[in-house]
This record gives C-alpha cells, structure tokens and sequence, in this order.
C-alpha cells in the first residue's frame, strides 16, 4: 500500500515564501488558464458553426442540383410565345436545340420572315444557358448576333409542363412559353 506523501512545515513555509515573492502569480496562472479555456471552448464552437455552415451550404448546393435536374428533364420539347412574333423554341436531350422566329411587318423586312437560329442550351442553379450556334439565313443570323449577342442567360421563373416562364436580362421583360401539343 502506498501512503501519501507527507509535507513537512520547511516544505510549507518554501511555498509561502515563493508566494510573498511573487505576489498574484496564482491568481495570473488561474487567469492565464481561464483565458486558455475560454480561447479553446471559442474555437471548437466556432468550428462546429463553420461545420454546420458547411453542411447547409453543400445541402443548399444539393437541392440546387437537384432542381437543375427536374429543370433539364421538365424542359425538352416544344415551346411557343409570342414575343415580337411568333417563336417556337425546341430543346432536345444532349443541350442541343432550334428557335424559328416568324416575323411580319417591318421586322420582316428588315431581317426575313422567317429566321432559325440552332443552339446549345444548358440549365445550371436555376437558370436557362443558351448560345446560338448557327443559323439561317445566315447573313441575317449573323446579322443579328452581332447587335444582340449570341448568349442568353435567363433565370426560370416558373416551370411546368405547360408552361415555362423566362426573365430577360433587362430584369423587367418576361417570356411565357407555352407547351405544344
């Protein structure tokens, strides 16, 4: 059996000697150790907030995804407006796709009556990606796309299976198409 170790009274009165030398240097150590504590709790819950803000990001990044997903299957097909003319914009699997523009009037004259631009389309965090690739007639696709740009990027305001609603870039234009029969 071990017995506890005994304390004489020169080993008691060093002790006290130390502390009149050096006056508060328990209460520093206590305080010193007091600040560690607190620094290292501190961290670990700043940690696990970054943790937690990690994890609601990727779960929103997640559902984002999965939202792009429904929207690329939701929008193959045939869709029609009535935006300066009449549209007709066809999107197929694979991000590939047309858009016949039937114009009259002076639009017509000035460009044609009828004008087809091909295109590659994509859907990413909620947005329809388009890029015209081509086109006929050319001259005026080409025409066009000079002036206007050859990419849109619009956001999906609403998608159902027989509708689909656009916002221009203008923030204030909305294109509402409408599914084909």
């Amino acid at each position: 059996m071990i017995e506890p170790k005994k304390t004489s009274s020169s080993e008691i009165s060093d002790a006290n000697a130390t502390e009149k030398r050096h006056p508060g240097r328990r209460k520093r150590f206590a305080g010193i150790l007091s600040l560690v504590l607190i620094g290292g709790l501190a961290a670990l819950v700043c940690w696990k907030c970054r943790e937690s803000a990690e994890f609601v990001q990727n779960d929103s990044e997640a559902q984002a995804l999965d939202a792009d997903a429904r929207f690329r299957g939701m929008i193959l097909g045939t869709w029609e407006d009535e935006f300066q003319g009449r549209r007709t914009l066809t999107l197929v699997k694979g991000g590939t796709g047309t858009m016949i523009v039937e114009l009259e009037g002076w639009r017509a004259a000035i460009s044609a009556p009828r004008l087809k631009f091909d295109l590659k389309w994509s859907v990413e965090a909620g947005r329809l990606k388009k890029q015209t690739v081509g086109g006929e007639p050319e001259a005026q696709v080409k025409m066009i796309l000079s002036a206007m740009g050859d990419r849109v990027d619009e956001p999906i305001l609403e998608l159902t299976k027989d509708r689909l609603l656009l916002l221009d870039r203008d923030g204030k234009t909305k294109y509402d198409w409408k599914r084909m029969k």
